[in-house]
């Protein structure tokens, strides 16, 4: 008997033919970066744009064009973005130990950082700068792609996740013009920006009175056709000797609304229990499974809720997606005023629990839809057929 590996992946990046589609917006992706031109991608979270930046990535990276690839998702502080910046620059130009002290001695001179050495000297590095170093000299740091890019005769490529950490910096506002001021006169330096926030990137980029209003063309990632999820599904189980029918995997697909992560998640689930052919029951309890491994996280953002902002998602879990403010609709599902209404919108919002398109509302995640129904409003999940 011949053990395979899942086909499928979610939790981590899509890679080789474990990514899907996507072929529109990588191209797009491509050529902004061969561009030149500085992009903003935003989506939900988990529907792939760490997958979808790593393909386009690995497209373009050459002797000539170096990808640089950041996460500011433990940063807390514009010291530890700074120092982020600057080791990975380093790092990432500079192939010997030797080069990376010349680079460090070149390119920041006034800024006198203390270098120590991990347990493998010759792959790994930290730098500490004084705080009162970087305040006096921040574009230096800032510059240091540019002067690299520069001087090795080379294009850089820096990409940037979880960037919307940095607007919880105190005096956000003041780092972000920083960043801004610097990083749009670069000529050998394209940016790429993206975060698993969309309301908190949506604010950073798409707001005229923010910093980095029009800074790059914004992608908003849309979902993947189900026409491409059904031909990736029968592939991917055919590829380990199981069968999935079109039909059966429309019902993963739309079980889960198309969400990348979980239509990934939920294939993988079926693909376990399947020992040649899908059954129908399979994808039933692979769902059940779906729901128990989020249960706890799902529990605790449900008791987090105020009465309101319960009663405006059992109406949405009850079909209503829109005129909230109707009288009927409002004493039915006991919300309150109107103007509460608008305010709880905004709240779930920014919880990411609800997706506004629109006046148009929805579950922003689709698996949590699915056991709010069930152990919320206890409506029984619907069975696996078309």
């Amino acid at each position: 008997m011949v053990l395979h590996e899942s086909p499928f992946i979610f939790g981590r990046k899509a890679v080789g033919d474990k990514f899907t589609n996507r072929e529109t917006e990588t191209k797009r992706l491509v050529s902004n970066f061969q561009n030149k031109v500085n992009t903003v991608l935003i989506s939900p979270r988990r529907w792939g744009k760490s997958s979808l930046v790593k393909k386009a990535c690995d497209l373009v990276a050459s002797e000539k064009m170096i990808v640089i690839q950041m996460d500011a998702f433990g940063i807390r502080d514009p010291k530890d973005f700074y120092t982020l910046l600057t080791t990975e620059v380093i790092k990432n130009t500079s192939g010997k130990v030797e080069t990376w002290l010349e680079n460090i001695q070149k390119f920041m001179n006034r800024l006198s950082p203390k270098i120590s050495f991990g347990a493998d000297p010759f792959s790994t590095f930290e730098l500490t700068f004084d705080i009162e170093a970087i305040d006096k000299n921040y574009s230096e740091l800032l510059d240091l792609p540019e002067k690299i890019a520069i001087e090795k005769n080379i294009k850089l490529i820096l990409c940037i996740d979880e960037l919307q950490n940095t607007a919880n910096f105190s005096e956000s506002d003041l780092f972000h013009k920083r960043l801004r001021t610097v990083w749009q006169n670069h000529q050998s330096v394209t940016y790429c920006l993206y975060g698993s926030k969309k309301h908190m990137m949506s604010t950073l980029f798409e707001k005229q009175s923010m910093p980095f209003y029009k800074f790059g063309e914004i992608i908003n990632l849309e979902k993947i056709s189900a026409e491409h999820w059904i031909t990736f599904i029968i592939e991917r189980f055919r590829s380990t000797g199981k069968k999935i029918t079109e039909d059966q995997a429309t019902i993963i697909i739309h079980s889960v609304k198309a969400h990348s992560y979980y239509v990934q998640q939920l294939s993988h689930l079926t693909w376990l229990r399947t020992s040649d052919s899908v059954e129908n029951k399979i994808i039933t309890l692979a769902i059940e499974d779906l729901l128990a491994q989020n249960a706890n996280l799902y529990q605790l953002e449900t008791e987090m809720l105020s009465e309101t902002q319960l009663n405006l998602l059992k109406a949405i879990a009850s079909g209503i997606t829109d005129g909230f403010s109707n009288n009927e609709i409002l004493t039915k599902f006991r919300l309150g005023t109107s103007a509460n209404i608008s305010k709880q919108k905004k709240v779930l919002y920014e919880k990411e629990l609800v997706d506004i398109r629109g006046t148009m509302l929805e579950f922003l995640d689709p698996a949590y839809e699915l056991w709010f129904k069930k152990n919320i409003l206890r409506i029984s999940l619907p069975s696996p057929t078309l």
